[in-house]
């Protein structure tokens, strides 16, 4: 039997630090140099990470945008989906990718949510991940399944207390934005209802279709589609005021509950060692794209109105959100171990 003296060991593993700190050092050079950021987009396609499945309003509203990116860029800008926890794993995995400029994230007001929520978070927002460019807002639309008979905020509200604990309402996951919307739209006009948590958007609206569940507070792309193939029935938006893209219907804010008022909000976000000068003409090339008629006209046509902000702003905005929603969470003790 070879024995291994303690020296030796502790040198090794000394040695080995070096090493990997040696190739974290060279690595963080390589990608925030002046003549790597200059060179930039030109050595390989861009991806832009989508936190949620694929069908989703995120997956729906990042797909021309990639496409509009890719023209102006001259590089390829690929949409690659990371579902899972609240959108929180996409995010934590662009977080912790190289930051050189070909990892970005079409972030969400989930990822306020779930800095506030989600106890397990590995990366720290604001230090670790950083906003490029706003993308704009939207309400949220109340949704029921086609069998629920209820047309209007107040024959929900009389059918959610006509049926007490055996109500249910679908999220995206526990703690995302559907299930905290709910959490306090209950506690606020003194309903019922159990949520039904799904690995993203996309299979909870799979299951409102089918009649598995009652009813969700879903974002405008994904819940405007539905209801104009007439799968779904549109109940109330989320927002203070009325939506542009739903004129006719209510807010639950003008009818049934007082007060409340959620929107949704989408914004591109990077590693937060990214090069200035990459981030710098991302935000500029993301503003060309926004600013294109066509692409406003896609926007405006899932529910989305533009709203531009520095990257300066939509920082601030995004840590301001944080807040808010922590509040909100601790409110309801919505945590997520």
């Amino acid at each position: 039997m070879r024995i291994v003296r303690p020296h030796a060991t502790a040198r090794r593993r000394h040695l080995a630090a070096a090493f990997a700190l040696a190739c974290c050092t060279s690595l963080a050079g390589l990608a925030g140099s002046p003549a790597r950021a200059a060179q930039w987009p030109a050595q390989q396609p861009i991806r832009l990470v989508v936190p949620a499945p694929a069908g989703g309003s995120l997956d729906i509203l990042s797909r021309p945008l990639a496409t509009k990116l890719s023209a102006i860029l001259g590089q390829t800008v690929v949409v690659e989906n990371r579902g899972g926890a609240g959108g929180m794993v996409g995010a934590d995995y662009v977080a912790k990718s190289t930051p050189d400029g070909y990892t970005f994230l079409m972030g969400a007001i989930h990822h306020a949510i779930g800095a506030t929520v989600n106890r397990n978070l590995v990366f720290e927002p604001g230090k670790e991940l950083v906003g490029v460019a706003n993308i704009g807002t939207t309400p949220n639309v109340v949704i029921v399944n086609n069998r629920l008979p209820v047309h209007t905020p107040q024959e929900l509200m009389a059918w959610l207390k006509q049926q007490g604990d055996k109500a249910n309402y679908a999220t995206g996951g526990p703690g995302t934005l559907q299930h905290l919307s709910m959490e306090w739209f209950k506690s606020l006009v003194g309903v019922k209802a159990m949520a039904v948590h799904y690995r993203g958007s996309s299979p909870a609206m799979s299951d409102l279709l089918g009649g598995q569940v009652d009813l969700m507070f879903e974002t405008m792309p994904l819940a405007l589609a539905q209801t104009r193939a007439h799968a779904v029935r549109a109940i109330a938006v989320t927002s203070q005021e009325r939506s542009p893209a739903l004129p006719d219907l209510p807010t639950l804010n003008e009818t049934v509950a007082p007060g409340f008022a959620v929107s949704s909000w989408y914004g591109v976000m990077a590693p937060a060692a990214v090069p200035q000068p990459i981030l710098q003409r991302m935000y500029q090339t993301i503003e060309q794209a926004l600013a294109m008629p066509d692409i406003v006209q896609t926007w405006q046509s899932a529910g989305v109105q533009p709203q531009p902000m520095s990257q300066a702003e939509f920082q601030a905005f995004w840590l301001s959100e944080i807040t808010r929603w922590g509040k909100i969470a601790s409110e309801h003790d919505i945590r997520i171990e």
